[in-house]
């Protein structure tokens, strides 16, 4: 079975059932999408899917809020093995009664969440070394989903990069593009170290300057060496990657706005209020 028909498998599997379930994947595998994706396809995708990332939790019984909007939905934990050890014994009793006691109520309040959490560590690992409870470790992984780094995806680099592409021509309003036989072959053969995110950010930031219909090698914005690790390190908008490439060239290009929107196939004006906005600053 194809690794894309395996995950979509598994989150028929998981979005089938109402268990907690625990993703684990490197960084950048797709990890939210997947958490993302069981929700849409459950019982409870007419309800919220929240998303809390655990290390900005003091006291997990304060954050009201999140738990008042995922009522009924999904609360997804990112990155669960960085949860402080009073906060997971707060999450076991949580899990265990669903009930919280508001500060203004004598009465607890009864909770219906569905809980999917993420990791990009081994748990069993963290449990070993004390730094994890096993309790909590069962009670978040009813369910477990492993996914595969994309380097081991072979050939289906290429649907999904065909995918990204159809999706960035469809947002953008431009001409459908494909990939030539060579730039297939480049971006088969590069190691992705931040996965899925930093191949959809390459096809995007590729689209950008690529000005024929056809995407040749020389056309794919490949980083080399550790420049991978800078460019890709922080998830960033398409607007900020845009603002990046245009201030790229205007430095290259001694500020030459009009060269600059003629090179890049995009408009001066577009140009100028990047300028205006504060997100690109002028060289002196």
């Amino acid at each position: 079975m194809s690794e894309i028909k395996k995950l979509g498998s598994l989150i028929l599997e998981a979005s089938n059932s109402d268990q907690n379930v625990l993703i684990r994947g490197e960084l950048g595998s797709g990890k939210e999408y997947t958490a993302q994706s069981i929700h849409n396809n459950s019982l409870r995708k007419s309800n919220t899917f929240v998303t809390l990332n655990v290390t900005t939790i003091t006291k997990l019984t304060n954050k009201f809020s999140y738990l008042e909007t995922a009522d009924e939905g999904t609360l997804y934990l990112d990155e669960i093995a960085n949860l402080e050890h009073d906060n997971q014994l707060n999450l076991i009793e949580f899990i265990k009664t669903k009930k919280v006691k508001d500060q203004n109520s004598l009465k607890p309040k009864q909770y219906n969440i569905r809980f999917i959490a993420s990791t990009t560590k081994n748990l069993i690992e963290e449990v070993e070394k004390g730094r994890f409870i096993f309790e909590l470790y069962n009670l978040l992984s009813e369910m477990e989903i492993e996914l595969t780094a994309l380097k081991y995806f072979g050939e289906e680099i290429i649907d999904l990069a065909n995918i990204f592409i159809l999706d960035y021509c469809k947002k953008n309003r431009k001409p459908l593009k494909q990939l030539s036989n060579g730039a297939k072959k480049l971006l088969m053969s590069y190691h992705y170290p931040q996965n899925f995110r930093e191949l959809r950010a390459i096809i995007e930031l590729t689209l950008m300057t690529s000005s024929s219909s056809i995407i040749y090698p020389e056309e794919i914005y490949l980083p080399k060496g550790n420049q991978a690790e800078c460019f890709f390190s922080k998830e960033k908008t398409l607007k900020e990657y845009e603002a990046e490439i245009v201030s790229h060239f205007l430095e290259k290009y001694d500020n030459k706005v009009y060269y600059v929107a003629e090179k890049l196939g995009i408009s001066k004006n577009k140009i100028y209020n990047m300028i205006n906005q504060g997100l690109i600053k002028l060289e002196e």
